[in-house]
């Protein structure tokens, strides 16, 4: 029963008092300080109380008003308070600023733990290099500073691009009378019918033609055609006619899509032969109906004839029939 109740109060006791495992520090403060700051801190450190320490060592009390030698072991102690608590970044930091001050310092302990002079051994080689390393850091975060700055100086002080005045918009060509003929182009050929409408018994005339017209402005178009028309129903015998008119077109109803519709006047020469040549003249209007490609025209028109037998002027009638050829649908 002894050796149960010894075992339970030895490891109770273990348990409660876990920093006794750790090695005890032997904190040397310096030998002529008299700031009472840093005699309760190696106080506390050799009492194991590092935490309490560190937190006494960050007081202006420890660090307002030092010479030299407090300012050395106060980064020293830092740096061992650090380590001790596993705080290794913060412990290189101090013991490095501790370093830089007093390249062969030494570790303010009596018998250091092995760890603990091991880091500051190898931190005494490679703090130089770091802190090199640290202002070629700072040095070039400075200068890439000021060549910003200084760029942005010029740029406030360089005056503004001048702007280029906007172009006046271009002004819409007008299609010229010119340059509109060529793409207007259109060309029909059909069939005609037509009847001297004076005589008692109209007497009709067959034949074809063919007609070109150009658009000139507003919708008015200008063309000229050819004619051939026959009959053999004449009393005086068969007669053969050719006629040679030009056209001035213009649209009632403006062509939209497949339909159109415009009136036109017509007039020209003429030759016709019964026994003899002969020549005359004819003017006249109709009215023409567009169908897609298809035309139908209306009209009449009054015709001269010079004829040693008949020499006389008579109203025509005619009706054709077409098909567009050539030209935009």
């Amino acid at each position: 029963m002894k050796h149960v109740l010894s075992a339970v109060l030895s490891l109770v006791t273990f348990l409660s008092v876990p920093a006794l495992a750790a090695p005890q520090l032997r904190v040397n403060p310096p030998k002529k300080t008299k700031n009472a700051c840093i005699r309760k801190v190696a106080r506390l450190s050799s009492s194991q109380k590092y935490e309490e320490a560190l937190s006494e060592l960050i007081t202006p009390e420890c660090n307002d008003g030092l010479g030299d030698e407090d300012r050395l072991w106060v980064d020293m102690m830092q740096g061992v308070l650090h380590q001790s608590l596993e705080q290794t970044e913060q412990a290189e930091d101090a013991y490095c600023r501790a370093l830089q001050s007093e390249p062969l310092a030494s570790l303010p302990l009596t018998k250091p733990p092995a760890e603990m002079d091991e880091l500051f051994e190898k931190l005494r080689v490679e703090c130089p290099e770091r802190e090199k390393a640290k202002e070629e850091k700072a040095k070039a975060a400075a200068e890439a500073k000021a060549a910003a700055e200084k760029a942005a100086a010029e740029a406030a002080a360089r005056p503004p691009p001048a702007t280029e005045p906007t172009p006046p918009p271009e002004a819409s060509e007008e299609p010229t009378l010119f340059s509109s003929v060529g793409s207007s182009f259109e060309l029909h050929a059909g069939v005609r019918g037509e009847a001297d409408i004076e005589r008692s018994g109209p007497l009709p005339l067959w034949g074809a033609g063919v007609n070109g017209s150009v658009h000139l402005f507003h919708g008015l178009r200008a063309g000229a055609g050819l004619t051939a028309l026959a009959s053999t129903r004449f009393p005086s015998g068969p007669i053969f006619l050719l006629m040679v008119d030009a056209r001035l077109a213009y649209p009632i109803l403006p062509p939209q899509g497949r339909f159109g519709l415009h009136v036109y006047a017509t007039g020209g020469p003429l030759l016709y032969t019964m026994s003899s040549p002969s020549a005359g003249a004819r003017a006249g209007a109709g009215l023409a109906l567009d169908v897609s490609k298809l035309r139908v025209s209306l009209g009449g028109a009054y015709e001269w004839r010079n004829h040693y037998r008949l020499g006389y002027g008579s109203p025509m009638a005619f009706l054709e029939v077409g098909w567009k050829l050539a030209g935009s649908p």
